[in-house]
């Protein structure tokens, strides 16, 4: 309500104003101190922009007001709580921003334990960053622990060499060479699958619909498996016709899949980066195959990884490439890179390519790209890292001896020599939080 004037304005629906205005007359208000009867009430219709709502003006009988000067006072009364609302959500934004950059620039020379568990294991046991905590497994089984190290499910088998994928909550071990394939969520084991062939890369989607790669003689097979063990589809491909598969990659809803193959034109060795679809899109085209690429000539793509449900990322030794594919794949974007790649990882919105650093004294240069494949930062470096993931904004580096943190602006935040061997670092989500495997313990470990 205003406060002079004797005006007051209240917002009603349009059906409510005579009503309201009805039941009001007589009534006493107090206006700068002196009280009044209302004996008038007049309605004028002041509507906001989406037209819900308008003003009712309630006049006294002793002020004369022009209605033209009403809808005044409201508009400018509007105008002021909009101006005000700006600023102040402007300076709220201002402050976030300022904080982030804040707190994205902290950086740490040491470590505290949080909490440390014996190793009961071998130096051969692998360990891989699951849900809130990690699996560890080997040549026996595996089994989950939350981050407080607490055994919550533990499965035996046999294989000779496992390999895990995890999607979401579902991971996937696959036993290569071999033909059996287990998955688990975060209560147990839900399935498992026998290929019956060979099996020599699997991927997995988040309801748990596993891709195997799969040898035979003269032939190569991808198929697709519930987790009852039922095969959904199969692509047969000839290593004469098609190529060699080098690397495959199943979209979150196990909707789509990409394939790179290796193939020989000539004399030379060429990549075709072909794109599946298994839903109702992909019924009536052969294979399910909706969109081929083999333009990268002499260069051989060994990594294609979908980066979202729609996007897909395909590493080349010299070439990275960017795809669409809602329903049929086009290519959005592709780089030439210029040094030898020597690693590369991928994030939730990022990839990183560690390259052979010609450039300047250190031999190494860590590029980072968001999915539009604009360069976000790059960090040269000499120290031989063995395990590299992205940590949210920032990229986690280890190797027997060190921990270091790199932030998405290229800056160093952490160099940080450990007491003991390190076998592996496990992300939480959270920087500076994290799950240290060394040779004699599993240790959750905060940087500061």
């Amino acid at each position: 309500c205003l406060e002079r004037s004797g005006l007051f304005l209240c917002p009603f629906l349009r059906k409510e104003v005579s009503t309201v205005a009805n039941r009001i007359m007589g009534i006493t208000v107090e206006i700068g101190g002196d009280t009044t009867k209302l004996q008038t009430a007049k309605v004028v219709y002041v509507r906001n922009r989406n037209k819900r709502k308008e003003y009712l003006c309630l006049i006294s009988t002793d002020v004369n007001l022009d209605e033209n000067e009403i809808k005044h006072k409201v508009i400018n009364r509007r105008k002021r709580i909009i101006i005000i609302s700006v600023i102040i959500v402007a300076a709220i934004i201002a402050a976030v921003f300022a904080i982030s950059a804040f707190i994205d620039g902290i950086t740490y020379k040491d470590y505290s334990v949080m909490k440390s568990v014996n190793r009961d294991d071998t130096d051969t046991t692998m360990y891989m960053g699951y849900a809130d905590g990690y699996v560890r497994y080997s040549n026996d089984g595996i089994a989950y622990y939350n981050k407080k190290g607490t055994a919550i499910w533990n499965q035996t088998y046999t294989m000779q060499k496992p390999q895990v994928k995890i999607c979401g909550s579902i991971i996937a071990v696959g036993d290569i060479n071999g033909s059996k394939i287990y998955i688990f969520d975060k209560n147990g084991n839900i399935g498992i699958v026998d290929t019956s062939l060979a099996i020599s890369q699997i991927e997995v989607a988040k309801q748990g619909v596993v891709a195997a790669v799969l040898e035979d003689n003269d032939a190569n097979y991808i198929n697709l498996y519930k987790t009852d063990g039922t095969k959904i589809y199969t692509v047969k491909t000839s290593l004469a016709g098609d190529g060699y598969p080098l690397d495959i990659s199943i979209s979150p809803d196990a909707a789509k899949l990409v394939a790179s193959y290796l193939y020989v034109s000539g004399e030379t060795m060429k990549t075709n980066v072909v794109f599946y679809n298994f839903s109702e899109v992909g019924q009536n085209e052969t294979e399910r195959v909706v969109g081929g690429f083999n333009h990268y000539d002499s260069t051989i793509v060994a990594d294609v990884n979908f980066i979202d449900e729609n996007t897909v990322a395909a590493v080349g030794e010299d070439v990275v490439s960017i795809y669409s594919i809602k329903e049929y794949p086009k290519l959005v974007k592709e780089i030439n890179i210029d040094n030898e790649i020597d690693r590369v990882l991928f994030g939730d919105k990022y990839i990183g390519l560690v390259l052979k650093n010609s450039e300047s004294g250190d031999i190494y240069k860590l590029c980072v790209y968001n999915s539009d494949l604009n360069r976000v930062c790059e960090y040269p470096f000499s120290t031989q890292y063995d395990k590299m993931s992205f940590d949210g904004n920032s990229v986690v580096m280890s190797n027997s001896s060190v921990i270091s943190l790199i932030n998405l602006k290229g800056k160093k935040l952490a160099d940080i020599t450990m007491t003991l061997p390190i076998q592996n670092v496990i992300v939480l989500g959270h920087r500076g939080n994290y799950i240290c495997v060394n040779s004699k313990y599993v240790q959750n470990i905060r940087l500061k």
